[in-house]
């Protein structure tokens, strides 16, 4: 008898160090998808500033996204054959903030640019709570403004249009 409550307590605690493992895997996955989504966007924006190079060139994308802010609202062309590359630049900002907000929804970007006429750069900041962090990214703390909160993780690129 004593043996069979011995091999039920070794079999119980062996499940309970599978819920465990089980538990922590989810947790990983979900932390490999935002991760994969953060590229994504990135991507997607990096996409829209080489398709709109001349309002990028101009600096009308040096946006700030910050954790809590709503998309900006979804403006109109004044021609809408022919958008404006500052109408441009807003359109596609509120569209890939909406896509963002809509993935990623406590996270923030930044887009900063440096250099200027054919050699602009865009380096691009992706920062979201990533729930298994225990200290911080230190590339948190090159964004602007910097993010010093531990559960935040960060995915910069720098993109040449």
């Amino acid at each position: 008898m004593i043996e069979v409550l011995v091999a039920l307590t070794v079999v119980a605690f062996g499940m309970l160090g599978l819920a465990g493992m089980q538990a922590r895997s989810i947790s990983f996955n979900k932390d490999s998808f935002d991760r994969k989504v953060a590229a994504e966007m990135i991507e997607q924006l990096s996409e829209r500033l080489r398709a709109n190079f001349d309002g990028f060139s101009t600096n009308q994308y040096n946006f700030t996204m910050l954790a809590g802010d709503a998309p900006p609202a979804l403006g109109a062309c004044g021609d809408p054959l022919n958008c404006q590359p500052d109408e441009l630049a807003d359109r596609d900002w509120a569209m890939w903030t909406a896509d963002v907000r809509r993935y990623l929804p406590v996270s923030a970007a930044f887009l900063d640019t440096t250099g200027g006429g054919q050699q602009v750069l865009a380096t691009i900041t992706m920062a979201w709570q990533e729930g298994q962090a225990a200290t911080a990214d230190p590339t948190c703390a090159l964004a602007v403004p910097p993010i010093t909160d531990p559960t935040y993780r960060c995915f910069s690129w720098t993109v040449r249009p």
